[in-house]
Parts: structure tokens; C-alpha cells; sequence
């Protein structure tokens, strides 16, 4: 639950941004938006903590679904100027009526930037820390507008406006506002889609502000702290700035506390940090009781600024407490975040990462991660987790605690503690240690001649495995004939027709979702340990490990619809 991973992943996330093809980036929301025009809109999706340990790539996804929400825009225009973009009647588009909407866009987002840089003390560019180039975006947006005016209508340009002020106002909105709403109102029950969420989400966000808050002030902090000492300064900064001379830190550290973040020194350095337990400190009598909970045991360090882990007995610790808040905690959400948190954490504990490997470089494990787990068979013994440990340990004591071979082996055959409830669905002859794309010179042929006749007899000596890859292969081409000939006929999916039309629009590539790849396996369902329903998908950085749904049917090998959800 370390909160100090969030910091390490903000700079990851940036980047993962600022490499994402412009294309993709103007094009997906206008996709999304008309083909989701007569349905039902979305609500703001929440980006749970647990996503700072999955990847950036999954985050991105996440957030450009934020551009297709439906939260209500503040400082709505007239009825007037409504009827001039035609809100409520579709009709073609003017150029001007185009220029108009996407000025006041970018005079409401400047002005946006303005007042929340004002307020948080903060100098130009801070801004880029929170969500996407919004002011990038709708100047790109603008462009796909004025290119392909016959490919819109005035109902486009209204949601676009619409969605824009949403985006703009929700990224501006700071987690102060959300305290002091969840404190004036009383909040008994969780909605997910509701304050306690939304103000996670904005925590995540602006720890990378007050990031770069440390940069913007780095002068006046070292002069603070040659006068002052650095324990002084954290002290004074901790207590909103109060005993600080310089003026502008003070109001910096002010607004800091008020948001819910606190300093601490690590390393001879001032970092800022999400201050959950503050938090919940302020929200413990209006707050739901679980959210508290949930609060509260994100407060517990596991990583220091690096993302090196401080402690493995500290580690073991968090582990036997988030086990323990599983089994009490009845709201049924923040009980599955937490669940996710506990199966992402363990992993990361039993099987080491690329920042943290549990094997040293003379290939044995290392005494700090041994004791860590001693630790916890020693003094949880009545524990899942304990219980779970103790059978990797005793494996690894049969092994000399030497590094295994096959390594990537690992995780396949990972013992989860019992109350996580992962079925251990994959046998050691089920992996499939081969990559998904590129394929082969031989399927590749198959693909040609199937693309042409789309006669399945010619794919009759494939298994799963490689009816996946043609499929990923097929998207990667824009296949999306032959991809959607790969579907089962009994998956659901939309006409042909529209199907290919919504791929064209959409242009996102699935190929994305294989970064990190390591190795495939057969997926078997619970109650039949022969039958194949799918191809699981295991990642080096990503310990969910994806089900690519599958089904035989005529015979054949076919993908279901959707079939990574």
C-alpha cells in the first residue's frame, strides 16, 4: 500500500502520454462519442491505487476513457449560444460555429489554469502533471473538426464541448473541495462512482503537482533549510507553513496540508506525500467506516522513494493487515480494491519484481527477503498469507534457495493464500513460452489464405494459441474482415458492417495491450481441469494475467467476442 510508488509512477505515466501517437489521441474520443451518442453515457471511471502497480499502459486506457464520461460541466453557456451549437437539433456544421466552440474551450481552460495555479501557489506548467495536454487535445480536436467537417454534425460538436469542460473540471478539481464536501454532507453509504472515489483519484493526480512543487520551490526550500535545518523545515511545512519566513513557501505548504499532503525527509531530501491517514482522520466521523479503513491502510509504506522496498518484516506486516481488513470489511468495492491490492502486493512479496528481485546476484535468495519470511511464518502462523509463504519457503528450501532456471516458471506456479480465491487453473504442460506476435512464416500463409476464403478448414490443425495470434495479427494489419471472421457465431457481436466501421473509427490498437508480455498458458475453467476456455496472458509487470476467451465450436478453434475484458 506504499504510497510513495504513486510518485515513482507519476513520471511513467508522463511520459507514457507525451509517447502516445497524436493520432490516436484526437481520434478515439470523436470514435468513441459517435458511437456512443445514442447510448447511455458513462460515468467517470475511477483509477483505484492498485493501477499504479499494473502499468502505464492500462492507466492511459483508463484515462482516455475519462475523455467519453458523463460528469455534469460547471459554468454552463446560455440557452442561446446552446441552440447556436446545436445541442439540441443535429444539423451540418458552420466552420465558424467550430472556431467558436473550441475559443471558449480554450479560453475556460486557461482560465481553469489560472485560478488553480493562484490558488496551490504553484508556477506555470504544473498543469501537465495532472491529466493529459487538455489545451494540446482541444487544439488537436479543433483540427479533426475543421479537416472533416462532412464527418460531423452539430450533436458531435456539442458533446465534444461538453465532454471537454468535464475533463477540464474534473482535472481542476482539488481534493480539498472533496474533503470539505464528504465533511459537510455525511457520507453513510460508498458510491462508486461518487466524492470517496473521485477524491482518490484526484490524490493520485496531484501528488505529481507537488512533485514538481519541490522543483518550482527548490530555491527557496534550500534557503529554508541552511537557516532552519530540514527537520525544522518538514515540521513547519507539516503544520501548514506556519514558522516559515518565505512567503511563498508558506502559502505552498498551507495549501498542501489543506489538500491532504504532508512532507517528510528522505535520503537528505524534502518529498511530499499523500497523507492518508490525515485524511482519514478529517473524514472519520463523516466518512463511510470501510473508506476509513481503506484510508487508512494506505498509509502503510512498503517503498521508499525509488521503489526500493524498505522492509520485508514491514512488508509482511502490511500483508497480514490488508488479510485481516478483507475479513471484516463489508463493502463489497473498496473489499475487491483491497483484494486486488493484497494479490498484487503477495506477488510482488514471493516472486520479486525488476526493482526489487528476491534473488541476489549470486543467485541465491537473499537473507533480508528470507528473514522477511520468517518473519511472518514465525509470528502469523494462524494466517492465509502465512500458510501461503510457508509452502513457497519449504519449495525453496528443497531448491538450496538457489534461483530457479525457468525462472519466468514462477508465477504459474505462484501459491496464493486461501481468502484471495484464485483458482490455480494451469499445469506445468499448459504453458506455451512463445511470443504472440510476430507470427510465424507458416501461419502467416494460413492467414493469407484464410483472409481470402474465410473457410475455417484451412485453420483445422490450429489450436487456441495460434487462432489468438491471427487474431492479434489481423488488428495489427486492420484486418478487421478477417478479425471479425475469427469470432464465434454465437458471440454477440454487432453486424459486420458496423463492426468494421466502429474498429476504423476507433483506431486503437489491441497490440498495446500485449506490452510486458512473457508467456501464455491454457486456461481451464473450474470444474473441468481437461477443457480449454481460453489462453491466459502472463505479464512481467502485470499479476492480473488476462483470460483471451476462447471456444470450440464446428471443430474449430474460434475467439469470443470481446474476448479480453
Amino acid at each position: 500500500m506504499d504510497d510513495q510508488l504513486l510518485e515513482k509512477r507519476l513520471n511513467s505515466l508522463k511520459k507514457a502520454y507525451d509517447e502516445m501517437p497524436e493520432e490516436e489521441n484526437r481520434s478515439a474520443i470523436l470514435a468513441a462519442i459517435k458511437r456512443d451518442q445514442k447510448k447511455k453515457p458513462n460515468k467517470w471511471i475511477h483509477l483505484p491505487y492498485a493501477a499504479s502497480f499494473i502499468g502505464v499502459g492500462m492507466i492511459a486506457g483508463v484515462l482516455m476513457m475519462q475523455y467519453i464520461g458523463d460528469q455534469v460541466p460547471s459554468g454552463d453557456k446560455s440557452e442561446q449560444y446552446q441552440a447556436s451549437t446545436g445541442e439540441n437539433n443535429s444539423v451540418d456544421l458552420k466552420e465558424a460555429d467550430v472556431k467558436d466552440v473550441f475559443e471558449d474551450l480554450e479560453k475556460y481552460y486557461n482560465e481553469r489554469v489560472a485560478e488553480t495555479k493562484a490558488e496551490l501557489g504553484m508556477g506555470a506548467g504544473f498543469e501537465r502533471y495532472l491529466y493529459p495536454s487538455i489545451g494540446e487535445d482541444i487544439q488537436n480536436t479543433k483540427n479533426e473538426f475543421l479537416t472533416y467537417m462532412e464527418e460531423h454534425d452539430t450533436e458531435d460538436l456539442a458533446e465534444v464541448r461538453k465532454n471537454f469542460r468535464s475533463q477540464i473540471d474534473q482535472a481542476f478539481t482539488l481534493p480539498s473541495e472533496i474533503i470539505d464536501k464528504i465533511q459537510k454532507e455525511g457520507h453513510e453509504k460508498v458510491d462508486f462512482a461518487g466524492d470517496e472515489f473521485t477524491l482518490l483519484t484526484q490524490l493520485e493526480s496531484y501528488t505529481g503537482v507537488y512533485q514538481y512543487g519541490m522543483v518550482f520551490y527548490e530555491w527557496n526550500i534550500e534557503e529554508a533549510i541552511k537557516k532552519e535545518g530540514l527537520e525544522a523545515v518538514v515540521e513547519k511545512m507539516n503544520a501548514g507553513g506556519k514558522g516559515l519566513a518565505d512567503k511563498d513557501l508558506k502559502k505552498m505548504a498551507a495549501v498542501a496540508v489543506e489538500n491532504g499532503y504532508a512532507f517528510r525527509e528522505e535520503k537528505g531530501k524534502l518529498l511530499p506525500y499523500v497523507n492518508f491517514m490525515g485524511i482519514a482522520d478529517r473524514l472519520r466521523v463523516n466518512a463511510n467506516e470501510d473508506y476509513i479503513t481503506y484510508l487508512e491502510l494506505r498509509s502503510n509504506r512498503i517503498q521508499d522513494n525509488m521503489g526500493k522496498v524498505i522492509s520485508y518484516k514491514n512488508y509482511a506486516d502490511v500483508l497480514v493487515k490488508l488479510e485481516t481488513a478483507i475479513g471484516t470489511v463489508e463493502d463489497l468495492k473498496i473489499n475487491d480494491m483491497l483484494r486486488e491490492d493484497a494479490k498484487t502486493l503477495y506477488v510482488m512479496f514471493t516472486t520479486g519484481s525488476t526493482v526489487n528481485p528476491i534473488y541476489g546476484e549470486d543467485n541465491l535468495l537473499k537473507e533480508e527477503v528470507k528473514d522477511g519470511y520468517l518473519y511472518l511464518i514465525r509470528t502469523y502462523p494462524e494466517t492465509d498469507t502465512a500458510a501461503a509463504v510457508k509452502t513457497m519457503y519449504e519449495q525453496m528450501k528443497m531448491n538450496n534457495f538457489q534461483k530457479p532456471a525457468d525462472e519466468w516458471a514462477i508465477r504459474i506456479n505462484l501459491v496464493y493464500p486461501k481468502y484471495m480465491n484464485i483458482p490455480t487453473n494451469s499445469k506445468a504442460e499448459d504453458m506455451i513460452n512463445k511470443d504472440v506476435l510476430p507470427i510465424s512464416e507458416a501461419l502467416l500463409s494460413s492467414y493469407k489464405e484464410f483472409a481470402a476464403k474465410k473457410n475455417f478448414n484451412i485453420l483445422k490443425n490450429y489450436g487456441p494459441f495460434e487462432i489468438m495470434q491471427l487474431y492479434f495479427h489481423a488488428d495489427q494489419k486492420g484486418d478487421y474482415e478477417t478479425k471479425y471472421a475469427l469470432y464465434s457465431k454465437n458471440g454477440g457481436q454487432p453486424p459486420e458492417e458496423q463492426y468494421i466501421q466502429e474498429m476504423k473509427e476507433a483506431k486503437l490498437a489491441l497490440s498495446e495491450a500485449l506490452k510486458g508480455y512473457e508467456f501464455a498458458s491454457l486456461y481451464h475453467p473450474d470444474n473441468d481441469p481437461e477443457e480449454v476456455i481460453g489462453i491466459q496472458l502472463h505479464f512481467n509487470d502485470r499479476p492480473d494475467a488476462p483470460v483471451f476467451q476462447m471456444t470450440q465450436e464446428d471443430g474449430f478453434w474460434k475467439v469470443q467476442y470481446l474476448p479480453l475484458q
